[in-house]
């Protein structure tokens, strides 16, 4: 497999609350626009999202999708606690698509894709990686985006 594959972190959420699971945490304000402006750097136009279905990285889906008219589809696969590289070839994403999921795992699956290293991907971030396979160390780290950098391109201009 020779793919391109995109690894997202769900936006800013609300903080824990009592009576609020953690299931159902939302995206804040500020969340949803560091989303829409990375959705819009995405070098590639999505095959499909998947997503964790926890309510902050569906919505962190739903706006991708929206930019991108790319379809969507929940994957337990991505979830905080099942989430590994053994769930990702599980769930065996096309070329092109973007997995919307939580910190820690999904940075410790693309730094282990990448044969090691300590990635930061923050909240909102994206990384587009060039995977050989799904085995250790066979993915190269061709972009990272983050809210910043979504942020500064989105105001940047070739006119002086």
């Amino acid at each position: 497999m020779c793919a391109l594959l995109a690894f997202m972190r769900h936006g800013k959420a609300e903080p824990k609350k009592p009576g609020v699971s953690d299931f159902e945490r939302r995206l804040t304000d500020e969340g949803r626009e560091d989303v829409e402006l990375v959705a819009r750097a995405l070098p590639f136009k999505p095959s499909v999202i998947y997503h964790s279905p926890l309510r902050r990285a569906v919505e962190t889906a739903e706006i991708v999708s929206k930019v991108t008219g790319a379809p969507m589809k929940e994957a337990w696969e991505l979830e905080p606690e099942q989430a590994s590289l053994s769930s990702l070839r599980d769930l065996n994403p096309p070329e092109n698509a973007v997995l919307v999921g939580h910190a820690p795992s999904l940075t410790e699956i693309v730094s282990t894709l990448m044969g090691g290293g300590k990635l930061k991907l923050k909240a909102g971030g994206l990384a587009v990686l060039d995977v050989a396979d799904l085995d250790l160390g066979r993915a190269t780290l061709l972009l990272l985006i983050t809210p910043d950098s979504a942020r500064r391109l989105a105001g940047f201009s070739l006119e002086a």
